[in-house]
């Protein structure tokens, strides 16, 4: 009888610990689908980094992008990177993610 008990703590044990990390897989692998898009507008924010900056951006509808403009993502791609200003036009092209208020954030991978 312990025996079959043991067996069956394992079992479940086991199978507690695979489904875990069956969804964190899961999850992981959403986070990656980025969409890729393009926006232009006037930089109306810089924000400082690294080795970078993070503009906002808003286009001729209002609507309002944080781009993450930084050396090392755009030599990856193969873009040049260029500092802007507040008031510069600017088009970004990368993937893309919103957070929970439904901000657009943009990794910039080319700038043109």
């Amino acid at each position: 009888m312990k025996k079959i008990l043991a067996i069956a703590v394992l079992t479940l044990g086991i199978y507690s610990v695979t489904s875990c990390t069956a969804k964190q897989a899961t999850s992981s692998t959403d986070m990656e689908k980025n969409d890729s898009i393009t926006a232009t507008g006037k930089v109306t924010k810089i924000e400082n980094g690294k080795d970078g900056y993070m503009a906002t951006i808003q286009d001729t509808n209002g609507k309002e992008y944080v781009a993450t403009i930084s050396i090392v993502n755009l030599q990856k791609s193969g873009s040049t990177f260029k500092r802007y200003e507040v008031g510069d036009t600017v088009t970004v092209q990368g993937p893309s993610w919103k957070d929970d208020q439904g901000k657009i954030y943009i990794k910039a991978e080319q700038l043109k």
